[in-house]
This record gives C-alpha cells, structure tokens and sequence, in this order.
C-alpha cells in the first residue's frame, strides 16, 4: 500500500502546502481520502508514477467544507481518462448529505454538472459504520465540528481523522494502526483559551496523548493552519514526539511512502 500526501493544509493553500487531498493505492485501487486543492498534484508525474492504468478513481468525501470538496472540480481535468466514484457521507455522520455537491458542481459556480463530465462518474451516498472500496475494506464514524464530519479506519493500515474536537472515543477506532493521520490545528496554548470549543478542532498536545494512548506505529499531523510556517508546524511535531514517545511527522506533500 501507497500513500501520498496531495495536500496537508486545513482552510486554504498556504506555505506551499495545498488543502486536504490523500492518495491511498492499494493493488489497482485508488482512492482519494478528500478533495481540497491538492488534487492538482494529480498531474504531477511521480504521482502519476504510482496510478494503476485503467483503474478507477473513488473518492471519500468527510465533510463538505470547501478545504476537503473543492478538488472535485478539478477531476474532468485530472482524471478525465478514468471512472471516478464519489462516496459521499450523509446522516447521522454528517448534517447535509450528497446534495450539498449541487451547489458547487453546478452553474454559476461550475459550469459542467457531473453527468456532464466527460468520464464516466458516479455519487454515491454512505451512511456507515463500514464500505468496501475495491481492495479495501473501510470503517468510518461520526465526528463533532460544524455540520458534522467523519473519521475513517482503512484496516489496520491508516486511520485519517481530520476537522474535529478532540474525542476519548478516537482512540479505540484508531488503536494499532501502523498510520495515523490526524489534523492538529491549534497549539496547547490556543486550545487552553478555549479556541477547541470555537473552532472546531483538536490541539497538539492533545492528539500527541491520544496517539501514545492508541498504540499507534506513526503520525502524520496534517490540516495544519495556514498562519504556521513549515518550521512552525516542524517544531510542533518535534514537540509531540518527545510527548508520545512514537514517531511524529511532517508529510511532504507529493512524496510517495511505502507502508510496510
């Protein structure tokens, strides 16, 4: 199993990082966890290095927030060549459901509706608490922020849990995988003056103690903000290292890492 991070960045691209986007190929499935702006790097040509030829495309949408859907737009130009299905959540794990996508992939906001794509494509709407995506078998649940949001358990390879407060729960879904994805928006300091609360989001030293709680092989902190510069979000994840005592990183985006 391959992953690339497409893009790492929460709200906009910033820091030469681009929003929410992970590529996820397994065997001759490809899967994209998000749809921010780091679906562009689609084109780029070590990613295309790691696509299967002739395989379909699925996406796994965790919410509608523009950062992790805008991407869908660019697809009749990154995938063109390709059959592309949508997974879309709705209630109980989000507020709104697929029907949230019409206002984006349509006019005036965007002129091709999706049955006017010119690859073959399909929405589909999930519920939960699991789906089989080609190769993989995915587990998902509900999350607290804003309309909803949804974390995902892909076997026991990669859990990614973005755009959420913190919540005990997370550690049991996520125990022992060998890659944990898992936004870290604010700082102890930010989460202490109560921004959680207002944001939305989780804060470092809490999702440092809840990977160390989990077990879990490795970090990747992801939807960074996009006030921090890289060196900023470096020391972070240095710093939350040294608390959970498991290995804490910064992905590069665009890079291809083989999970063992």
């Amino acid at each position: 199993m391959k992953i690339v991070a497409l893009g790492a960045a929460g709200y906009l691209p910033a820091a030469g990082r681009q929003t929410m986007a992970f590529l996820v190929v397994a065997g001759d499935t490809i899967l994209l966890l998000d749809a921010g702006s780091g679906v562009a790097r689609l084109l780029e040509p070590e990613v295309q290095a790691v696509l299967p030829p002739d395989a379909a495309l699925d996406v796994l949408l965790t919410h509608y927030h523009l950062d992790h859907v805008v991407g869908l737009s660019y697809l009749p130009g990154v995938a063109n060549d390709r059959r592309v299905r949508i997974h879309a959540p709705g209630p109980p794990l989000t507020v709104f459901g697929p029907e949230a996508l019409d206002r984006l992939l349509s006019a005036p906001l965007f002129p091709l509706p999706i049955e006017r794509w010119p690859m073959p494509t399909e929405l589909v709407a999930y519920s939960g608490p699991e789906l089989a995506i080609g190769e993989l078998r995915i587990r998902v649940r509900g999350q607290k922020h804003p309309g909803g949001s949804v974390g995902v358990r892909i076997g026991d390879e990669i859990a990614y849990i973005t755009d959420t407060v913190m919540d005990p729960a997370t550690a049991g879904f996520v125990r022992g995988v060998k890659l944990l994805l898992h936004e870290v928006w604010l700082s102890e300091e930010e989460a202490a003056r109560d921004a959680a609360a207002r944001t939305g989001h989780s804060d470092a030293a809490a999702v440092a103690d809840l990977a160390r709680e989990a077990t879990v092989g490795k970090l990747w902190v992801v939807h960074h903000h996009p006030r921090r510069s890289s060196a900023e979000v470096a020391r972070m994840a240095e710093a939350m290292a040294r608390r959970s005592g498991i290995a804490v990183e910064v992905p590069v985006e665009g890079r291809v890492v083989e999970l063992d």
